[in-house]
């Protein structure tokens, strides 16, 4: 609506209120006349001007725009970086951690068998115990079988006093 306020007041058309347009649907725009030529070129001058202007609001806009794309990108910048160093930092940690495990997990194993071995030592030793504990009590008994043979058959003559 403003091109056409523009348009009336460039080629100073006066409303024909009232009147029909010759072909019903179409509007007929008026010619501009002669003595109008030089209005005109002052006229499309100030357009021009305003096209001018409006184009370098447009750009003061985008070059606005593009300064806060850019800072806003820095900032996104940094905080990846950021994120990429504590990324590698925890990475770092884990494979820390993960060389750990396995030294601790070898460890456990070599202190598992060595009390496995230590067990079949054990169970051996007892074994060993309980057969010198037997071995000491037959000895026992066969002493104690010997001492009662040999007091029965000695003659009560060599006894002792006190038996």
């Amino acid at each position: 609506m403003d091109f056409l306020k523009r348009y009336h007041d460039i080629y100073h058309v006066e409303d024909d209120e009232g009147q029909e347009p010759p072909f019903n649907s179409v509007v007929a725009f008026p010619t501009p006349h002669a003595s109008q030529g030089s209005d005109n070129a002052a006229a499309a001058l100030n357009l021009v001007a305003e096209a001018a202007a409006a184009v370098r609001g447009l750009e003061e806009q985008a070059a606005e725009a593009i300064s806060r794309a850019r800072h806003l990108a820095d900032a996104l910048m940094k905080k990846l970086e950021l994120a990429d160093a504590r990324v590698e930092s925890a990475e770092s940690r884990l494979h820390d951690a993960e060389a750990r495990v396995s030294q601790l997990t070898a460890a456990s194993a070599e202190a598992s068998n060595t009390i496995s071995l230590l067990r079949q030592k054990l169970a051996a030793k007892e074994a060993d115990l309980a057969a010198a504990e037997r071995r000491a009590a037959d000895a026992e008994n066969a002493i104690q079988r010997i001492t009662d043979a040999i007091r029965t058959q000695l003659p009560s003559a060599f006894r002792a006093p006190n038996e």
